[in-house]
């Protein structure tokens, strides 16, 4: 269901994760034309295999890297894999640079919690952090509490 309200945010991108996500491909491509034009089958066939893997990884986890903030739910888009996490369900959300394995393509990322332990949270590391926290805040009815969000005491919205 596509909801017209939902604003999206796109990935803050680290230069460093730019640099590797840029050569990655480059590498795999003058590998190739140097397999090509050796002529070995073997290099050929691996440049195949290589370039195929790349692509696939790129088009099905990494591009593209976005969240959006819905009147529901907060999207976490990643390639083909969408995340839906209910807005109720969020209890803080706080500033980290955790190096954990995340849809984010930035160390500056916010840990979004959503119960105990390492299934109850996701990291995430939009743009546009102020914009996104004052859009979420607002649609999940969270509290500012410096650079985190809480949940009110009151409960959800």
């Amino acid at each position: 269901m596509n909801d017209m309200a939902t604003v999206w945010f796109r990935s803050k991108v680290d230069w460093w994760l730019g640099v590797v996500l840029v050569m990655l491909p480059v590498v795999t491509v003058a590998s190739g034309i140097a397999a090509i034009g050796s002529g070995e089958r073997e290099g050929i066939v691996a440049m195949t295999v290589s370039t195929a893997l790349v692509a696939a990884i790129y088009g099905l986890l990494v591009i593209p890297v976005r969240y959006g903030v819905g009147r529901e739910h907060l999207i976490v888009r990643f390639g083909v894999v969408r995340q839906r996490i209910p807005l109720a369900a969020i209890t803080e959300v706080y500033p980290t640079h955790s190096p954990l394995s995340s849809p984010a393509l930035s160390l500056d990322r916010l840990m979004v919690r959503t119960g105990r332990g390492p299934l109850g949270m996701t990291l995430i590391s939009p743009d546009d952090r102020e914009t996104f926290l004052a859009t979420l805040a607002f649609n999940a009815g969270l509290e500012r509490d410096g650079d985190r969000l809480v949940r009110a005491h009151g409960g959800s919205r």
